[in-house]
């Protein structure tokens, strides 16, 4: 016989329940909150690298995990089906031609658009100034497809004169030579350059090269993460340099109006000339830069004048006569090349505590770096002769 419990408030109302069902209602609310402190953990744990990466960024409060997708709610993920489903901001369509532009599989690239972020390895380097910087690299999935996207697309873009950065055939020396044996020079660059330049303007960019919205969606996710470019992508330094192409087209004739020689690599900027106006020029860079949704970084401003040791993006212009490297980092490298010719690569390194495998041949890039600013330098040549010799044996 099915009980029944009365209930009565105030004698205004009164009705029934069976303790049977009574049971079912508290057996169903028990499932429902295991569900939902399962999925709440379970959450919680796949973001944990999303979170690692947040403390080290907390000057982008706007970056989320997943670029061109917005984070969903716990609720919405408790019925969220396991296997992902490609969002409805990409049209099929779209995806289809951007498949065939960048001879991808459909499949993969619908694969890839779930999550873009699961696609990186994110990774601190340390700085040669102190500090550290974050490298997010692509895997073996999207690379190649950035690297289509660079070839069939990027590449075609023009850039500014003024920009000498990550363009073909051009070096770091191309970026100081045109300040040799000026007088004056005005040093500065851009705080968070590529983290400056966010996942809209790439969309919009990738719409002004004359592709329709929704095929500039795509590309712009391709090419973001955390709502932004990507340092270690392979797209982001073409990207910053069209982006780039208004500011500098601003800056060069700022520039040209009081005799100056301009020119940028990455986020360094050079101003140089004899007659130099100082601080008026500097607060207008500054509006230029802000105008162009960028800011400058203060504390590497630096005012060199005449008799000032001049070193630009690393490089020496000091004698106004020809590059050079600066003379610490020669002591530096003459210094570790003396030992392990003298002693031996396995001596040195354990001399100065180093365990990197690829050391030597970090070691011999550095002085093909140096001969690219000094050409006629015999030492360096003779010393790169000596180290592949070594290398051979190892």
């Amino acid at each position: 016989m099915n009980t029944t419990i009365y209930i009565s408030k105030y004698s205004s109302s009164s009705f029934f329940i069976p303790i049977d069902t009574m049971n079912g209602i508290l057996i169903a609310v028990f499932i429902v909150t295991c569900l939902l402190v399962y999925k709440i953990i379970s959450s919680s744990r796949k973001q944990e690298g999303y979170k690692r990466w947040k403390a080290g960024n907390r000057d982008n409060t706007e970056h989320t995990a997943n670029a061109g997708t917005t984070r969903k709610g716990w609720f919405s993920q408790l019925f969220e089906t396991s296997a992902p489903r490609i969002s409805p901001w990409f049209k099929e369509e779209a995806i289809s031609q951007c498949a065939n532009l960048l001879g991808v599989e459909e499949v993969k690239l619908k694969e890839i658009l779930k999550d873009v972020s699961a696609h990186y390895r994110e990774f601190w380097i340390g700085k040669r100034r102190g500090g550290y910087r974050m490298i997010s690299a692509p895997d073996d999935e999207l690379k190649p497809i950035q690297g289509a996207i660079n070839h069939r697309i990027l590449s075609f873009v023009n850039v500014h004169p003024a920009a000498t950065g990550f363009r073909c055939k051009m070096s770091i020396a191309d970026n100081v030579r045109p300040h040799l044996g000026k007088q004056c020079v005005l040093k500065t660059d851009i705080h968070d350059f590529f983290s400056s330049i966010r996942s809209p303007r790439v969309r919009n960019t990738f719409e002004a090269m004359g592709y329709p919205p929704d095929i500039a969606k795509v590309l712009g996710t391709l090419c973001c993460l955390h709502r932004c470019l990507p340092q270690g992508a392979s797209t982001s330094p073409a990207l910053s340099n069209i982006i780039s192409y208004e500011m500098d087209k601003k800056l060069s004739a700022l520039a040209a109006k009081y005799g100056l020689t301009y020119t940028r690599y990455a986020d360094d900027l050079t101003f140089s000339g004899n007659v130099f106006p100082g601080e008026q020029i500097l607060s207008q860079v500054k509006q230029i830069v802000r105008e162009e949704k960028f800011e400058l970084n203060h504390k590497k401003t630096r005012f060199l004048k005449e008799h000032s040791r001049k070193i630009i993006t690393g490089v020496s212009i000091s004698s106004g006569v020809k590059l050079t490297i600066p003379k610490a980092r020669k002591r530096e490298i003459r210094k570790n090349v003396h030992y392990i010719l003298t002693k031996g690569l396995a001596e040195h390194q354990r001399r100065i505590g180093s365990h990197d495998p690829a050391y030597l041949k970090r070691l011999i890039g550095t002085l093909c770096y140096w001969r690219s600013i000094e050409p006629d330098n015999a030492y360096v040549s003779d010393s790169i002769t000596a180290l592949k010799s070594l290398e051979k044996k190892y």
